[in-house]
């Protein structure tokens, strides 16, 4: 397989360059990039993309300017620009291995979206992608093909390649065998019959042993673990907290077990590494590319430091082509059991 990618500063620079050419291309936009529709359409260039807070090039991250995959004539794009009235044909997904996935992050129909598509797929299909979107998380259009751009949209790249993937969070356990006893939609209510915001307040105090003015400071570094049936678990960011609920990136059942997580820096990297290292041994380090979807808060988690996970998974994949997105929110399937949209999570895909 080739592999074509370039970094353009800007969209008017990506159009000069290719607008001659009969190519299709994956746009990776960063969300400062001067992006207009009607360039794109007045060029005739076949774009199909999606918008991020931001992306990553070698390494490198960027705020401003795009990303340039060129398709290869066997990969698919299939757009769907309305992700509550899903609609697809199980015959498009015959022959597919892969399915890269980029989704409006903010829209409330993820979830009945990712069933839906999952449930016609072949055996074995890895779906590996993350949500679209902008910082701070302002409802825009971010999900783009050469008819327009849209809201509560979905960008499917289908390959008949399999990518192999590692995925790992780092987050650990501060208080576990938790049970949201009281919730609605996607807000918190209740925790063990206590009041959610009261209770989540009272565990980080009992672990900084110090009394909290305003707890948004801590979000960032204290998010809710969904605990699953197999003991895995889903880290879910805490967007904010209001009405003493705590309110997390997307629907929760009543019920569900859940778990009060803790960061740390040092094992956040090490995360990102095993996952790197689980994507590039299964593909017995043949890569060629290396694809990173790493959730946006935990670059803010991280700060500094998050050049230095950068430059770890660059190291562990031997040094091989790498490009990524910051994400709202990672999509992946681990098996054949479901598709799951992950919080804080760092995602890795080996392409041979």
């Amino acid at each position: 397989m080739s592999i074509n990618v370039k970094y353009y500063k800007s969209l008017d620079a990506f159009v000069r360059d290719c607008k001659d050419e009969n190519n299709r291309y994956l746009l990776l936009v960063a969300q400062e990039c001067k992006f207009y529709m009607s360039l794109l359409k007045n060029s005739k260039i076949q774009a199909y993309g999606a918008i991020f807070p931001e992306i990553m090039f070698e390494a490198v991250n960027y705020k401003d300017g795009l990303l340039a995959y060129k398709l290869d004539d066997d990969e698919k794009i299939i757009i769907q620009n309305d992700i509550s009235k899903t609609y697809f044909e199980k015959d498009e997904f015959k022959q597919i291995k892969s399915v890269i996935t980029f989704v409006d992050g903010l829209s409330h129909h993820i979830d009945e979206f990712l069933d839906t598509f999952f449930e016609l797929l072949e055996p074995q299909t890895q779906v590996l992608g993350g949500g679209a979107g902008m910082t701070p998380f302002n409802r825009k259009e971010v999900i783009f093909s050469p008819e327009g751009i849209y809201k509560d949209a979905a960008l499917l790249l289908c390959k008949k390649q399999e990518i192999n993937i590692g995925v790992e969070h780092g987050w650990t356990i501060l208080k576990d065998q938790l049970v949201t006893t009281l919730v609605n939609e996607t807000s918190i209510l209740q925790i063990d019959y206590n009041n959610a915001l009261d209770y989540y307040k009272k565990v980080i105090e009992e672990d900084l042993n110090i009394q909290i003015n305003d707890i948004n400071d801590y979000l960032n570094s204290y998010p809710i673990g969904l605990v699953k049936f197999d003991n895995e678990i889903l880290v879910k960011e805490i967007f904010d907290v209001s009405n003493d609920s705590l309110n997390i990136s997307n629907s929760i059942s009543q019920n569900s077990v859940i778990a009060i997580l803790k960061g740390n820096k040092d094992k956040l990297i090490n995360a990102a590494k095993q996952a790197t290292l689980e994507a590039v041994s299964k593909s017995e380090n043949k890569q060629s590319l290396v694809l990173v979807f790493e959730c946006v808060s935990r670059k803010s988690f991280l700060k500094e430091s998050f050049e230095d996970e950068m430059q770890m998974i660059k190291k562990t994949s031997d040094n091989r082509l790498m490009l990524g997105v910051l994400t709202l929110g990672e999509i992946v399937n681990k098996g054949d059991v479901n598709l799951n949209l992950f919080n804080k999570t760092c995602l890795v895909g080996a392409i041979c």
